[in-house]
């Protein structure tokens, strides 16, 4: 019993091992025509603002316009990420173009414009499995139907800020899917758009764009066990390798 279990261990370090794309050493700037701008939002005093710096120390090595605002906690993670269309009500309101909305606990490998700048949708989003929605990769266009998506999210979040923020917009966009006479123009982002750096079932993509790096991890790393705390290391140590690059890069740019 001891020896399977430290087979299929060893095995699956092995296969996490096998999907885990280097992240860029030298990535060349090149900015699209079709550019939009990054907005991302995070809770001071928290770990959240390192998550922060670094996404956006990857974002400007690939020449990326990103804005990010900090926002005092709301109590708790899940009443904190049903602040986000709060966010990007105010954010699409005043801003013009495209937005990206990525989770401030992701990188950058690649620019993702050449590629979203051809979605014509009012908002892209990307499903697991092509079901469930993962809310930290939105691009959002500037559409009328986009901006009443945004608002009526808000306002179911503020309904039920205990409701996860995914949830409640993946229930919006199905309930108008199945009306029949739909008012939203939904796009797929593919998995490399929120690729899990140890995901097995992502598999490595021909190219990666937005790595998350699931901070959520962090939160009860005190009690972590098993699996939990193996998911743990395996972040901590893809968060050193990352940054130690994009500190390897700043250091060049100042020689």
């Amino acid at each position: 019993m001891f020896t399977r279990i430290i087979d299929l261990f060893r095995t699956t370090k092995a296969r996490h091992r096998a999907i885990l794309a280097p992240f860029p050493k030298n990535p060349q700037p090149s900015p699209s025509l079709d550019a939009g701008e990054v907005v991302a939002f995070f809770s001071v005093n928290s770990f959240y603002e390192t998550e922060a710096a670094r996404m956006v120390a990857s974002a400007w090595r690939l020449g990326l316009s990103v804005h990010t605002w900090p926002f005092v906690s709301a109590g708790s993670w899940v009443r904190n990420a049903s602040l986000k269309p709060t966010f990007l009500v105010h954010q699409r309101k005043n801003r013009r173009g495209p937005l990206l909305y990525v989770d401030v606990d992701a990188v950058f490998h690649n620019d993702p414009w050449p590629i979203l700048a051809d979605l014509d949708c009012d908002m892209a989003v990307y499903r697991e499995r092509g079901d469930r929605l993962i809310s930290a990769t939105i691009l959002i266009n500037d559409t009328p139907a986009a901006q009443e998506i945004l608002a009526l999210w808000k306002k179911r979040c503020d309904e039920n800020p205990e409701v996860w923020d995914q949830v409640v917009l993946q229930e919006i966009l199905d309930e108008d899917k199945a009306s029949g006479s739909s008012r939203y123009r939904e796009a797929q982002l593919a998995a490399s758009f929120c690729w899990i750096f140890d995901r097995v079932e992502n598999g490595i993509p021909e190219k990666i764009y937005i790595e998350q790096l699931q901070a959520s991890r962090e939160i009860s790393r005190e009690h972590a066990r098993g699996k939990a705390r193996r998911g743990l290391k395996r972040r901590q140590d893809r968060v050193r390798t990352i940054e130690r690059i994009l500190n390897e890069h700043r250091d060049r740019l100042r020689k």
